[in-house]
């Protein structure tokens, strides 16, 4: 496999299409100066030489005048042309045209004048050093080269002057040898460090582009603040919070049904329930905390305080009913939940996969207020009762006794700002008793892996 960074041996172009196209473009904009630069002062140049020349050498004025007049005309064509000459390649072809025909003229003038010997090689060689101003690519200089030793090698062949050109010929050859090889190099390594850098920013690109995902993963199992306190070296974590309110919620008669449908319509049932379950903690400001097979669990008040917490909590419970039954968006579910007000502990849980729990009697209780409550129902302690009652209506159920726990008062909830959970007060007359009632154990419930 070729690496794309891959440079062809003689063109120094990268064997890669792509690259060579995105470097042509790139190296374009930024050697665009350097082209105006070289043309603009074709221009400029040319126009002092008019003067100069005449003056300073025995070159003719009539022919300067011509020559650089015309070679001035020329730049300023190329300098007004930059504007469509976009890409590294145009530009040097473009400049290396120019330079081309200057050194020609050069030559021209200098044989003209009978000053080959001198003024011909030191015009080439200021040539030669504009093209480290443009930066040349070498197969542009090489060409450049070629076209001007042909024409001088032709000045050189028809001098008939009393001076010998040896001197000049070898500077000549020694000043085209060195820019070349010198123009070939700063080449190569431009496109080696252009395509490191691009590599050096996919990388780049890619790890943020991985961070940003590991992150977003992170914020699925941690509330953000324990993430930013993970990230930043703090381990272990764990705190204590006085006053949390713990929701549990488990499809009623889950099992049978899990035996009707195939695993993957379990998984697309719970999925689908979990994830609306999902928007309404977040549509609240609680956490979600886990799931435990059919059962889903929340908190509020942690792991930043909240003063309504318990009702908030309420609010959810309603809401996650309200989404099941007869006339919710799963009316084939029924669910129970249970809400307990309390104080409670919630930390990060292992070293790779991490993951955010709550653990204490609030955390129990509530699994247990769930068991021991009824499909549609949402069963509250009584702590829970007095944090929310402000804001919903409670129907006392009695003395229940919870299994593991001692007997406590619940109530359900029969009202709230949802427009009540479809009950009316006494509704649940008929199947809880007045005095003293005692929840039945159910296999695999979240109180089995909460207890003790």
């Amino acid at each position: 496999m070729v690496d794309r960074g891959h440079l062809h041996p003689i063109t120094l172009r990268f064997v890669d299409s792509d690259l060579e196209a995105g470097y042509q473009t790139e190296e374009g904009a930024a050697g665009l100066s350097g082209y105006r630069i070289i043309t603009g002062a074709t221009v400029l140049l040319w126009a002092l030489a008019t003067v100069l020349f005449p003056l300073g050498t025995e070159i003719p004025a009539e022919p300067t005048r011509v020559f650089g007049g015309l070679m001035s005309f020329v730049g300023l064509a190329c300098f007004l042309f930059s504007r469509w000459a976009v890409t590294m390649n145009s530009q040097h072809l473009i400049a290396s045209f120019l330079t081309s025909a200057n050194g020609l003229v050069i030559i021209l003038l200098a044989s003209i004048g009978g000053v080959l010997g001198g003024y011909a090689v030191a015009g080439i060689m200021l040539l030669f050093a504009f093209g480290f101003v443009s930066r040349t690519r070498f197969v542009f200089a090489a060409a450049r080269t070629f076209v001007i030793a042909v024409g001088f090698g032709v000045a050189v062949a028809a001098y008939d002057g009393p001076d010998s050109l040896l001197i000049d010929s070898f500077i000549f050859i020694a000043a085209g040898m060195g820019s070349l090889l010198a123009l070939r190099l700063l080449e190569r390594d431009r496109r080696r460090v252009w395509y490191q850098r691009g590599v050096i920013e996919e990388q780049t690109t890619a790890i943020e582009r991985e961070k940003a995902e590991s992150e977003r993963l992170l914020l699925n199992v941690l509330p953000a603040s324990v993430s930013l306190r993970l990230k930043q070296g703090e381990y272990p974590i764990a705190d204590r919070f006085p006053s949390v309110s713990v929701v549990f919620a488990d499809i009623v008669g889950f099992t049978p049904l899990s035996a009707r449908l195939t695993a993957g319509e379990v998984i697309t049932l719970l999925s689908e329930l979990f994830t609306h379950y999902d928007d309404l903690v977040a549509e609240r400001s609680l956490e979600k905390i886990k799931t435990i097979g059919d059962a889903y669990m929340a908190v509020g008040g942690l792991p930043e305080p909240m003063e309504d917490h318990a009702e908030k909590t309420i609010d959810l419970a309603l809401a996650m009913i309200a989404a099941t039954g007869p006339e919710g968006r799963w009316p084939d579910l029924k669910i129970r939940v249970g809400v307990h007000s309390g104080p409670a502990a919630g930390g990060v849980i292992g070293s790779r996969k991490f993951a955010y729990d709550v653990w204490g009697d609030t955390v129990n209780v509530a699994s247990r207020l769930e068991q021991a409550g009824l499909p549609g129902r949402v069963h509250v302690s009584e702590h829970t009762r007095f944090l929310a009652s402000p804001r919903y209506e409670f129907e006392a159920r009695g003395s229940v006794q919870l299994r593991g726990l001692p007997a406590m008062t619940t109530y359900f909830v029969l009202d709230g700002p949802l427009g009540g959970n479809g009950l009316a007060p006494g509704a649940a007359g008929s199947a809880v008793d007045a005095g003293r009632v005692e929840s039945e154990p159910r296999n695999g419930s979240p109180g089995e892996a909460l207890e003790g």
